[in-house]
């Protein structure tokens, strides 16, 4: 598989680089998500998945920084979470009670009880 083929795949075309959807229109082949963490996840899964099958060394070079760079985003998105500041109120916000789950609880800053 090609970059071009790779970034066809991640919905780029190969071209301009599309416009982000619409707000709550976050659907692609089918796929729904609540909030941007849960993307990036799926995002993370369907990386290593490429990286484990593609044989082209190159491509998979390329899919492991990109890789680093989702993993990074995770990183930032569970932080802010945990630290309660304005990025987080913004995503609460914007995807409901669902867009931190899970994270509210890994800090100190409140979350009910399970």
């Amino acid at each position: 598989m090609s970059t071009m083929d790779f970034a066809s795949a991640l919905g780029g075309g190969g071209g301009a680089p599309a416009a982000p959807p619409a707000q709550g229109a976050a659907e692609e082949g089918g796929e729904s998500f609540s909030n941007s963490l849960e993307a990036l996840e799926v995002a993370q899964e369907a990386l290593q998945a490429f990286i484990q099958l593609d044989p082209d060394h190159a491509d998979r070079a390329i899919a492991a920084q990109c890789l680093q760079n989702v993993i990074k985003l995770i990183a930032s998105n569970q932080e802010s979470a945990q630290a309660g500041d304005l990025t987080s109120l913004t995503r609460a916000l914007q995807g409901g009670a669902s867009a931190n789950a899970g994270l509210a609880g890994a800090g100190g800053g409140g979350g009910g009880g399970y």
